[in-house]
Formats: C-alpha cells, structure tokens, sequence
C-alpha cells in the first residue's frame, strides 16, 4: 500500500547517504521526487543553491512546508510519519532497542572507517591521500563487519525473518564497501546477507543513478 503525500521532494547525489532515504521510501512505496545533484564531496558548499530552512548539507528532504537535512533523522521521521507501522518493530517490543542500536551501529561504527578509507582511496585528491590511512580503515571496517556476520548466524536480517530499515543502513555501508572492493568475502553469512540485499527491488531503484 502507498503512503498519502502531498508533496515531498528529495534532494540527493549518487552514493551519498541520501541513497538510504531513496531506498526506504521505494520499500514504503511513497510518491515524491528526486533530484539529483552532482557529486561534491564538500556537499555543505550546495547550501547557496537552496532557499530551504536547513543547513544545506545533502540529503535534503522537502516534506510539504517544512525540510530537513540528516539522513537518520529523515529515515526516522518518514517511519514516523508514512511507514503505517512496517520496516520497524513497535516501541514496546523487544527488537526496539536493537533496532537502534543497530541504525546507530550503521552511521557511527561502519562509516567512520569506511569513510576513512574512501577519503584516503577514492575521494581526495592523489597528493593528499595515505594509503596508510586507507588500509587502517579498512582493517577497522572489517572488524566491525564481523559484528554483523556472527549475529546473522541462522537468520536473513538483522532482527530475525523479518527485513526493517536497520537493514537499509547497514546495507547502505556494505553497499558503498562492495562498491570500492572492500566487502570481507570471508564473512559468508555477511555476503550473503547483503547478496539478499542487493537484490530487493527497492535496493536497485535507490543504487541505479
């Protein structure tokens, strides 16, 4: 079932974090439209360009009259608000907590040093990368990758049967992880947790730009 917007628009570049807000509300099957900017790693120097009460850095969501940045808190806001109870389990259940803790696992933990090693790779420029620091990264990233793995023994998602939006922000870092090579292929349960992933619908709708 769709949720009933009224006019809700997202502003986003290939990669970024905006790929979680994409990839939840095509599972929530919300109406809007997207924008794509062009990719600029200092994304806060787009903030010129909108006359939005924010702060400019990318995502960017546009929910009738009001807007917001941060793309935790507009995933909590559209779960909030359009979700009708899916992709997260009720407050007063046991996988609350967890649920939280493993979106907050995703932001924090996974994209701290995987943002390390993609700064240090990928985006500055030749003469100010370490690849010291890139390899440091890396190493952290599959550390904490391990997390995951051991607590997908037995079951497909990170709360069981059932996929929830927890799986959207660790899937987001295990995407950009593959993308640049850096996915533990050891890590079987991981691989083939984001294998089950990458093959949702929504998943290809968010990552195809």
């Amino acid at each position: 079932m769709s949720a009933t917007v009224q006019s809700m628009k997202l502003y986003h570049y290939a990669k970024s974090r905006s790929t979680r807000v994409l990839w939840l509300l095509a599972e929530l099957g919300v109406d809007f439209e997207a924008e794509m900017l062009p990719f600029d790693p200092r994304a806060f120097a787009l903030a010129d360009h909108f006359d939005l009460d924010t702060y400019g850095a990318l995502p960017i969501l546009v929910d009738d009259a009001s807007s917001m940045s941060e793309s935790i808190a507009i995933m909590h806001y559209v779960l909030d608000r359009y979700s009708q109870g899916r992709l997260q389990p009720p407050r007063d259940s046991h996988d609350y907590g967890k649920f939280l803790e493993w979106i907050q696992f995703g932001e924090t933990t996974l994209m701290g040093p995987l943002t390390q090693m993609l700064q240090h790779s990928v985006l500055l420029p030749a003469a100010e990368r370490l690849p010291a620091i890139a390899a440091q990264g890396k190493r952290a990233f599959t550390y904490f990758a391990r997390s995951i793995d051991s607590a997908l023994a037995g079951q497909d998602y990170l709360l069981g049967d059932e996929f929830s939006a927890a799986d959207i922000v660790i899937g987001y870092a295990l995407y950009l992880a593959d993308d640049c090579g850096a996915l533990p292929r050891e890590l079987k349960s991981l691989c083939a947790y984001y294998e089950r992933l990458s093959a949702r619908p929504a998943f290809k709708i968010a990552t195809s730009d």
